[in-house]
């Protein structure tokens, strides 16, 4: 998309400098929407990998209360 871009921009006469600073421009741009757009996302992933591991850590400690109880019960 750039190159087809800074084409477009050069063929109304934009200098090389102008046109390559109106492409990252619009990078820039882009890349903080995106970032916008999967804030939220990125926080739901976060809480459901942090709910994983709390899981994990649960069936471990269920899972080795048998060998515990067996080498330390009475």
């Amino acid at each position: 998309m750039q190159l087809t871009l800074f084409k477009a921009l050069k063929e109304l006469k934009l200098e090389d400098d102008t046109a390559t600073k109106v492409v990252e421009a619009l990078e820039a741009y882009m890349a903080t929407k995106m970032k916008e757009a999967t804030a939220g996302l990125e926080a739901k992933l976060n809480a459901v990998l942090w709910l994983l591991g709390a899981m994990t850590l649960m069936l471990a400690i269920i899972g080795l209360t048998p060998v515990y109880l067996k080498l330390f019960g009475h």
